[in-house]
């Protein structure tokens, strides 16, 4: 969506049919190797005794579609619209001209996106990608946000690139994410609106604060929506969860007293549909063709955390001194110490009955209404970085408590269940299938469930 216009991609969205498909819908570039089944690649570092996990899919074409702290989902991916991604819009057309990294409008809440990324790259704390961007919207449709009416585009795919790295642990500050975007736009342009990045979040992170990192003062804000010219934290109403974004070159000379967005969509009806969102934008005129670079800084926690780390950012990235931190504004608990090593999470237990859910892993003991046996459990929180994140389907009648390593396994709804042991604990070992259109993202005791491809996952402690 166009970060110049209010309306809301997801008034839109909760008209759609799920899973789309516009014509232009690209599967990856040949050289593209995903790391994880499901076409994933993640990665993670511990923070106050919880990884902050970081995921990006060939489905959102490269997009970041799930960020995890602390047993929460930070991201709402419910269509190509969301995410946590990059966008642009030009010459005063806004969703009419509207590169977005993670696909087009068409995709709805499909499994593939019309961007085509080209190039992925994981470090053990960064992850990097290059993507030809689809425009929002198709050639010759309009929408509320299309102020000069149909963009002149003529394909589905815009010609602009955006190269992207993610890194975890930025300017020594734990809690924080560098977000570098870099648009190569193929043709020079009047004006842009650069949404150098942009969440959409839960809607539970209804709690909407401005914070200086200069002073450290905080101040909680309307629901909006609204734009100022000082970092905006997003937060749960206790204070126990929160997100919040900077950059050292916002606000900009020409517009001071913006940068930084909220949006507050947390009634929208329809599954999945309700969310909330922040952007980090920059608005630019007399734009040449070539590469315009911008970071943004992600900061996750609890609304503390996520004030001291905004602090200590400006203070690593300015060379100046943090300030001390203001009393707490309001009732943000402190991320609980961590439990005792090896405590254990969710009962895990794998099914029995040949020809209904043998070998298949489960958080139900009458899984499909068929037998199962206990196999152990998962842990609460790790007790090695090695410890792998398992998640429990939710969707009905699809994948509901069916025991995955993807957060988004078959586009359906999941939730974090905690993690599987690394080997060498004593306990049940699982693995997980690789192999499309079988047993992908399945979690089994068995190393070739379903005759197909496995690869070992972790341990379901005892």
């Amino acid at each position: 969506m166009s970060a110049s216009t209010p309306l809301p991609r997801p008034l839109r969205a909760a008209l759609l049919l799920g899973g789309l498909a516009g014509a232009a819908q690209a599967e990856d570039a040949p050289s593209i190797a995903w790391p994880e089944p499901g076409g994933r690649a993640t990665i993670s570092r511990v923070f106050n005794g919880s990884p902050i996990t970081v995921g990006v899919s060939s489905r959102t074409g490269g997009a970041i579609d799930s960020l995890t702290w602390g047993g929460t989902e930070f991201i709402n991916a419910h269509d190509h619209g969301r995410e946590l991604q990059s966008a642009s819009s030009y010459d005063g057309y806004g969703e009419c001209l509207n590169p977005t990294e993670a696909g087009s409008d068409s995709d709805g809440t499909g499994p593939r996106s019309t961007t085509l990324l080209t190039e992925l790259k994981r470090g053990p704390d960064t992850l990097q990608t290059r993507s030809q961007m689809a425009y929002w919207i198709e050639p010759g449709r309009v929408t509320g946000s299309c102020p000069k009416g149909p963009g002149p585009h003529a394909g589905p795919r815009s010609d602009d690139v955006l190269a992207k790295t993610v890194t975890l642990g930025a300017a020594g500050v734990a809690n924080a994410i560098a977000y570098r975007a870099t648009y190569i736009t193929a043709q020079p342009h009047e004006s842009a609106t650069f949404e150098a990045a942009t969440a959409y979040m839960p809607p539970d992170f209804t709690a909407f604060w401005n914070l200086d990192p200069a002073t450290g003062q905080s101040a909680p804000l309307s629901a909006g929506p609204g734009e100022q010219g000082v970092p905006v934290i997003l937060a749960t109403p206790d204070g126990s969860r929160a997100m919040g974004v900077y950059s050292p070159a916002l606000p900009q000379a020409t517009v001071p007293n913006a940068g930084y967005g909220r949006f507050n969509f947390a009634t929208l009806p329809g599954p999945g549909n309700a969310t909330v969102k922040w952007n980090c934008v920059f608005r630019e005129n007399n734009v040449p063709a070539g590469a315009h670079s911008y970071t943004c800084y992600v900061v996750v926690g609890t609304l503390q955390d996520v004030r001291a780390g905004l602090v200590a950012l400006r203070a690593a990235l300015t060379g100046g001194r943090a300030p001390p931190l203001p009393a707490d504004p309001a009732p943000a608990p402190q991320a609980a110490a961590p439990p005792a090593a090896r405590a254990p999470g969710v009962a895990l237990y794998v099914g029995t009955q040949q020809g209904c859910n043998a070998g298949e892993v489960t958080i139900d003991p009458g899984y499909k209404g068929c037998a199962t046996a206990p196999i152990g459990a998962t842990l609460a929180q790790p007790s090695s970085p090695a410890d792998t994140p398992v998640y429990a389907g939710t969707a009905a009648g699809l994948d509901a408590g069916l025991v995955t390593n993807n957060p988004r396994h078959l586009d359906a709804g999941t939730r974090p269940i905690g993690y599987l042991a690394s080997a060498g604990a004593g306990g049940t070992p699982l693995y997980v299938g690789l192999q499309g259109g079988c047993n992908a993202g399945v979690v089994s005791t068995n190393p070739a469930h379903l005759n197909c491809r496995g690869a070992p996952l972790g341990i379901a402690v005892r």
